[in-house]
């Protein structure tokens, strides 16, 4: 990852934090103009503002290589990429069809209506069909509709299946779910 690219993630946290205006202003000034590359992996790592000499920018970078494989960088650089790659992820054709999705799925309204594609939606959206699909099968089991809970059990089995999967994914990385 190239500086540019480090600077752009870097403004990306301070423009999500919850930082007043005018300090987000001096830090993202900070980050773009004065701080060395060292210091802005620094700041992805630990959000921290440091001043580093010659040895502690060596540490830094080789924190900065093992991390960055996964975890926080990994997640918002995606997330920055796809938001590229998209066109700022906010086409009119885009928005349009979450917003008519989001009128009939609850799942889409719960997990972030414009919210980007990120692993983190998609656990949402995997754990919130499990929830629809056992609410569906208590009311078939009290209809006593055998057609319909033998269905629903099987898309149970599928969608419990793929939510183990998910789990695992968050935990081998060490995320939160």
């Amino acid at each position: 990852m190239n500086n540019v690219q480090l600077k752009i993630l870097a403004g990306e946290i301070v423009v999500r934090s919850k930082l007043t205006k005018p300090a987000k202003l001096q830090l993202l000034n900070y980050l773009q103009k004065e701080a060395t590359e060292a210091q802005v992996k620094a700041f992805l790592l630990d959000g921290e503002i440091v001043s580093l000499d010659e040895h502690a920018e060596e540490i830094v970078n080789e924190r900065f290589e093992v991390s960055e494989a996964g975890g926080r960088i990994a997640k918002l650089r995606k997330t920055y990429m796809s938001v590229a790659a998209s066109g700022g992820g906010m086409s009119p054709l885009w928005i349009l069809y979450r917003k008519i999705r989001s009128m009939y799925d609850s799942c889409t309204r719960r997990c972030g209506k414009y919210e980007l594609n990120t692993t983190r939606r998609q656990h949402c959206m995997i754990k919130c069909k499990v929830q629809k699909i056992e609410n569906q099968l208590k009311a078939a089991q009290q209809q006593k509709n055998s057609t319909e809970i033998t269905k629903l059990q099987s898309s149970l089995a599928k969608a419990k299946a793929q939510l183990m999967k998910s789990q695992a994914s968050f935990k081998a990385r060490g995320a939160e779910e």
